[in-house]
């Protein structure tokens, strides 16, 4: 859901930059893109430095949402290693609490007695 949120947000902020930058004499300069590989050529393009900028930010926006879902999924995996752990220990505290009540009950009577809040003072 919080992915969504930041991709609609993205959305509107492309919508109001594309409606604030296209009558502006600064945004509407073109520029013609190409790239000589040798034996592999591409353009030439004719583009508005409007569609570079908004470009790039779409493209920091995409490689936002990338690594933050890559930090979210490994801070699940954390967390999930985390319950195990704990769980483990419960598991293992409840076998010696057994252990300590099959050996001597009233020893651990005493002890939970002795652990409670409301207990009165000694």
């Amino acid at each position: 859901m919080r992915y969504l949120r930041i991709i609609f947000i993205v959305i509107i902020i492309i919508f109001f930059a594309i409606i604030y930058t296209q009558n502006l004499d600064v945004f509407t300069h073109t520029f013609e893109l190409k790239m000589d590989l040798n034996k592999y050529f591409v353009g030439p393009y004719i583009t508005k430095n409007i569609v570079l900028i908004l470009g790039a930010f779409v493209v920091g926006a995409f490689v936002a949402l990338v690594f933050g879902a890559l930090g979210s999924m490994s801070a699940s995996s954390d967390a999930k290693r985390k319950i195990r752990d704990l769980q483990a220990q419960v598991k293992e505290l409840q076998s010696h609490i057994k252990e300590l009540t099959s050996e001597d009950p009233a020893v651990v009577e005493e002890e939970q007695k002795s652990d409670s809040p409301f207990s009165s003072p000694s």
